[in-house]
């Protein structure tokens, strides 16, 4: 405190008479020059250096009480730009990205359409863990850029829907089939969107993959109908088959028979499937679908023959080689079964030797002898 006295004092004496001192230096040449050199770096593609620089610039003047002074909006988009070169430099770049994105939304800056979307979209990955781009970016970078973008103005109307789409795939690839419903229904209920067919079945096929998630399957589908989609039509593309698929193996998960009855008759009805139907491409599209479709139609044929059904219990049997479905030798007995004390001998015999005729799935050695046609007819006709 004394030195401080003793300098003003010194000062005061030293001064002539007359003549006053004034700082006309710029108050602000710091913050001009590195404004500029952000500028430059964005302008030549040195993204790291133009992100430095403009967290240096935002800590010493946008986010200080003392010298506070705001950005200019046309520098965060320069700098934003800078990032978004060659899909944010292999996802390197989407964290700055983010923070760009998060600062523009808080200074209640307008954020480019193109450009946010293609940063949401660009920082996630092909199926990896998290969506990343070899551990950059991923699905939590991309939903916080998603989250400033709904946080502006314009809100979520500057989102596109392949936006939300590649959001959802990511999340499904990861098994977050909930957080992936979650936002596949606000898309469809709250933004009025139509996604393409295939954000439905990537949430459906990673839901019916966990084996305890059948509603969120059928949520899907829902959302998918309530989109615009038919069911009886999807099946003549690969991910409406898909989709198609995903919901007859939630259905046997589910011990829902009439439900997977149903989306395999709907994808029958499907054109341009070639010289297979519809359902058959569903229900051998894959193991999983594969085993749901037999499962099923072996539960129906079941419930047809204890209800004394002999004629959907045929219906269904014929149905099965049409769905590239192999029916076991217990099916082909229960079928016979019916028919047989149902008086109907013509239509017996028919299944006995279309029976002989096609391959025979067996579950043990030891049913050989006792499940073969001729042995069964033999035992049928004994007085014995």
């Amino acid at each position: 405190m004394a030195a401080a006295a003793a300098a003003a004092l010194l000062n005061e004496e030293c001064t002539p008479d007359g003549i006053e001192f004034c700082d006309e230096s710029d108050p602000y040449y710091e913050y001009n020059l590195i404004l500029s050199q952000i500028n430059e770096a964005s302008k030549i593609g040195h993204w790291k250096s133009a992100t430095r620089k403009l967290k240096k610039l935002a800590r010493r003047y946008a986010n200080n009480q003392i010298n506070n002074k705001a950005i200019p909006r046309e520098t965060y988009v320069s700098v934003l730009k800078c990032c978004l070169e060659d899909r944010l430099h292999g996802a390197r770049a989407a964290e700055p990205a983010r923070k760009i994105l998060e600062e523009m939304s808080h200074q209640g800056y307008p954020i480019p359409p193109e450009l946010g979307n293609m940063c949401v979209v660009s920082c996630l990955g092909g199926r990896t863990a998290n969506g990343s781009h070899e551990g950059f970016g991923g699905i939590d970078t991309a939903l916080a850029m998603l989250a400033a973008l709904e946080a502006t103005e314009e809100g979520s109307k500057t989102i596109e829907s392949d936006t939300y789409g590649s959001v959802i795939m990511a999340l499904s690839a990861d098994g977050a089939a909930e957080e992936a419903i979650l936002l596949s229904r606000s898309m469809v209920v709250e933004h009025s969107f139509t996604p393409e067919i295939e954000v439905f079945a990537a949430v459906a096929d990673s839901a019916a993959k966990d084996g305890e998630k059948g509603e969120i399957v059928f949520h899907a589908m829902t959302l998918a109908k309530a989109a615009g989609y038919v069911l009886d039509d999807i099946a003549s593309t690969k991910p409406g088959r898909d989709l198609l698929a995903s919901g007859v193996v939630a259905a046997e998960q589910t011990d829902n028979t009439a439900l997977g009855l149903r989306l395999l008759t709907a994808a029958a009805k499907a054109e341009g499937c070639e010289p297979d139907g519809g359902d058959a491409l569903v229900a051998s599209s894959s193991k999983a679908a594969q085993r749901a479709s037999t499962l099923i139609h072996r539960r129906a044929i079941n419930t047809a023959v204890q209800n004394n059904d002999w004629k959907l219990a045929v219906r269904l049997l014929q149905l099965m080689p049409r769905r590239s479905l192999t029916p076991s030798a217990w099916v082909w007995r229960k079928v016979v079964t019916v028919c047989y004390k149902n008086e109907k001998s013509r239509k017996a015999t028919a299944l006995l030797l279309d029976w002989n005729s096609r391959p025979i799935l067996l579950h043990s050695e030891s049913s050989i002898t006792s499940s073969t046609p001729a042995r069964y007819a033999a035992r049928k006709n004994s007085p014995f």
